[in-house]
């Protein structure tokens, strides 16, 4: 009930945002208007058994494995289907959290950039740590990407 609860009100925050009239009314060209307002992550399955081999950062559960963004609540690493994390600004960096067990694994910022489309994978299958990608520098992003953005 807890995620649904979450889920639902990232929808409500969003679908305010993209509905304000004010950056649209503020935007000059056709081109400008066509640009994404916010950015999304999609935090792609890893495998629910533990890893065989140590990851950067040592030793973590798949099942306490937890990803926040910014200052929003940690969400569980999904399984089996791809998360999306949705109305993040395209100007600010972004601090990612991972923990297990209830403690910090790895940590790290990133910002979006033109090449990205506001579009970012992440994926962490634990031997070798957190990686991002986008659809031009990561094959396995290009590949899994329709199972984010349908």
């Amino acid at each position: 009930m807890n995620s649904l609860v979450r889920v639902a009100w990232t929808i409500l925050l969003c679908s305010t945002v993209l509905s304000s009239p004010f950056p649209a009314a503020a935007q000059g060209t056709t081109n400008e208007a066509t640009k994404p307002q916010s950015g999304s992550l999609c935090v792609l399955p890893n495998p629910p058994e533990p890893p065989t081999r140590i990851s950067p950062g040592g030793y973590y559960n798949p099942d306490t494995l937890t990803i926040s963004v910014d200052n929003g609540q940690p969400i569980r690493w999904p399984h089996k289907e791809p998360v999306r994390i949705d109305c993040l600004d395209l100007q600010d960096n972004h601090l990612v959290v991972l923990t297990s067990v209830g403690k910090r694994i790895q940590s790290f910022r990133f910002k979006f950039s033109g090449d990205d489309n506001a579009r970012l994978c992440i994926y962490f299958g634990g031997y070798q740590g957190v990686q991002v990608g986008n659809k031009k520098n990561a094959d396995w992003c290009r590949v899994k990407m329709r199972a984010c953005w349908r």
